[in-house]
C-alpha cells in the first residue's frame, strides 16, 4: 500500500510536541511491516538541513494567491521513509525560526498552502515513477484542508482521485478558525459541506477534516470517546458524533529502542524487569545531579512537563506542596511553560530547599535520568489524548499516579500505578499518599508492580498494525463511494 503522511512536525527533524512523536516512528515502523511509506513536511526554518543530509530535489510552479510562486523541494531517506521538505516564499523561509506563529490566522494561511503544494508534490512524483498513492494520512487542523482540496481540485484525477485519507486527531482543542478566507484568496471555492453548514464550522479547518476525511481516529480508545461529548470535543462535539462510524481510537506507541533501561548508554546502571535492584544507583545518581540529598529509601516523586493548562501544574503544585508537608518525601521538576506556572515551581523550590529540585529547562537526557531514577510519575493532566510520558516512566519503572482520562486510562491500570478522578489537587494528593502507603508499606508489592509496568507492550508495532487494518478500510470505504 502507498501511504504518504502530510503533517507539519516530524521527528528528529522538527518537533515540538507529541505530534511530532508519532509522525517521526509510525512510518518506520509501517516501513519495517512491508508498506511504501513517504512523509511530507513543510521545510522549515529551524530544520538543520546538513546534520540530516537534505538534498534539493526538484522545484515547480504552483498558482497561489493570484501569483506564481516557485515550490522548492528537498529530501532525504530516513530508514526506508523518504521525506520531502516543502518551502515556497514567502511561506517557511529558511530564516524562520519557529514552527508555529503566534498568530493563529497566520497559520491556517500557510498550512493551507503547505497541504495544496504538499498533494501538488505527490501528483507529480507519483506521475513520473508510475505509481498511485492509495491514502493520505493527514494528522491534527494543520493539514485537514487536504481531504477538501482532493475533492474540489482532483475529483476523478487518475492519479489522486483514487486516494482515500485518515485524518489523526492528537489533540481537537487546537482547530484552525478563519480558513475561508485563505481559501478565497487562493482563488478556491467556499466550503458547501451540508454538515458544516449546518454547523455553523464552515470556516474551522479541523472541522473541514472531520467532514471530509473518509476516515478518522484518535490516539487513544477514551479520547475518541471523550471527544464526541461536549465537555472534550470543544465545539466539534456534535460533528464527530454524526461520524462515529468513522472514528476509531488508536493507542500510541512509544520508541521501545530509544526508551530502554537495559541498553541506554545515558544512565549510570542499566537494568531491566529482572534486575530492579540496581535502579537504586540511578536514583543515587539523580538524587547528585539535582542537588537533593541522597536518600535511597526517602520516595523521590517526578514531572517531566509542559508547564501549561492542559498537563495539570495547577492542581500539581498545591498538592506536591501538602505531601511535602506532611511525610518524607522528595520531588523533581523538569520542563517550561506559561511564566505564572513558572513562578509557582520556583515558589515550591525555595520553600521546600533540599527536599524539591526545580528545572525549568527541557533536557531529554536529564528527562530519561529522572524516568530511571524517580519512584512516582506525576501526570494530573486536566485532559490528555494519549499521553507518552506515563508509558516511558512504566517502562523505566517508575509506577505513575494520574487522571482517569483519555490515554491516561488506556494505559496505566490498578497494577500498574495509581488512578484518581476528579480534575482537584486534593485527589492528586490523596492518590500520592496511597501510592507512597504502598511504597513505605508494602515493598514486595511496590516491586511487583514496577515489573509488570515494564512489561507492559506499549511498542508501535502492536499500533502500527492496527493502522495498516484502517488504511485498508478508508481505501475499500472511499472506492465504494467513488
Amino acid at each position: 500500500m502507498n501511504v504518504t503522511f502530510i503533517a507539519v512536525e516530524c521527528a528528529p527533524f522538527v518537533k515540538v510536541g507529541g505530534l511530532g512523536d508519532v509522525v517521526g516512528t509510525l512510518p518506520r515502523v509501517l516501513a519495517r511491516l512491508g508498506e511504501h511509506v513517504s512523509v511530507v513536511v513543510p521545510h522549515h526554518g529551524v530544520i538543520d538541513d546538513a546534520r540530516f543530509g537534505l538534498r534539493p530535489l526538484t522545484s515547480f510552479d504552483m498558482v497561489w494567491n493570484e501569483s506564481t510562486t516557485r515550490v522548492d523541494v528537498a529530501a532525504t531517506e530516513w530508514e526506508g521513509v523518504t521525506v520531502y521538505f516543502i518551502r515556497g516564499w514567502p511561506f517557511f523561509d529558511a530564516g524562520e525560526r519557529f514552527v508555529y506563529s503566534h498568530d493563529e490566522g497566520i497559520d491556517v494561511g500557510r498550512f493551507l498552502f503547505f497541504s495544496a503544494a504538499a498533494l501538488a508534490l505527490v501528483r507529480r512524483m507519483a506521475e513520473a515513477e508510475a505509481w498511485q498513492p492509495d491514502l493520505f494520512h493527514i494528522h491534527d487542523w494543520h493539514t485537514s484542508t487536504v481531504p477538501y482540496l482532493l475533492q474540489c481540485l482532483y475529483r476523478g484525477d487518475p492519479i489522486l482521485g483514487g486516494a482515500a485519507t485518515l485524518l489523526s486527531i492528537h489533540n481537537i482543542r487546537y482547530q484552525g478558525r478563519g480558513v475561508g478566507w485563505h481559501l478565497a484568496r487562493a482563488g478556491l471555492p467556499p466550503v458547501d459541506h451540508p454538515l458544516l453548514r449546518a454547523m455553523g464550522q464552515t470556516d474551522n479547518t479541523l472541522a473541514i477534516g472531520l467532514a471530509y476525511s473518509t476516515m478518522l481516529s484518535t490516539v487513544s480508545p477514551t479520547y475518541a470517546r471523550e471527544i464526541a461529548d461536549p465537555e472534550g470535543g470543544y465545539g466539534l462535539d456534535g460533528l464527530v458524533h454524526a461520524r462515529l462510524s468513522r472514528l476509531v481510537g488508536v493507542l500510541n506507541g512509544i520508541d521501545v529502542q530509544r526508551w530502554n533501561p537495559a541498553t541506554s548508554p545515558h544512565l549510570t546502571a542499566r537494568y531491566d524487569a529482572d534486575s530492579l535492584e540496581r535502579r537504586a544507583e540511578n536514583k543515587r545518581a539523580l538524587q547528585r545531579e539535582i542537588g537533593l540529598p541522597e536518600c535511597p529509601d526517602v520516595p523521590l516523586m517526578g514531572a517531566v512537563m509542559r508547564l501549561v493548562e492542559q498537563k495539570g501544574p495547577g492542581i500539581l503544585f498545591p498538592a506536591v506542596r501538602r505531601v511535602l508537608s506532611e511525610r518524607e518525601a522528595q520531588f523533581v521538576l523538569l520542563g517550561t511553560g506559561m511564566p505564572h506556572y513558572e513562578d509557582q515551581a520556583r515558589q515550591l523550590g525555595r520553600d521546600f530547599p533540599g527536599r524539591a529540585s526545580v528545572n525549568l529547562t527541557f533536557n531529554e537526557l536529564l528527562a530519561e535520568r529522572i524516568y530511571a531514577g524517580i519512584d512516582l510519575f506525576l501526570m494530573p493532566s486536566l485532559f490528555e489524548p494519549c499521553g507518552l510520558g506515563q508509558m516511558i516512566a512504566m517502562r523505566y519503572g517508575a509506577l505513575p499516579v494520574a487522571r482517569a482520562v483519555g490515554g491516561l486510562v488506556d494505559t496505566v491500570t490498578p497494577d500498574t500505578g495509581f488512578l484518581f478522578a476528579d480534575y482537584d489537587a486534593g485527589a492528586l494528593r490523596g492518590a500520592i499518599h496511597q501510592a507512597l502507603d504502598v511504597y513505605t508499606g508494602q515493598p514486595d508489592r511496590w516491586r511487583e508492580r514496577q515489573r509488570r509496568a515494564m512489561q507492559r507492550d506499549f511498542s508501535w508495532e502492536r499500533s502500527a498494525r492496527r493502522y495498516v487494518d484502517l488504511y485498508r478500510q478508508a481505501v475499500r470505504l472511499h472506492r465504494q463511494v467513488a
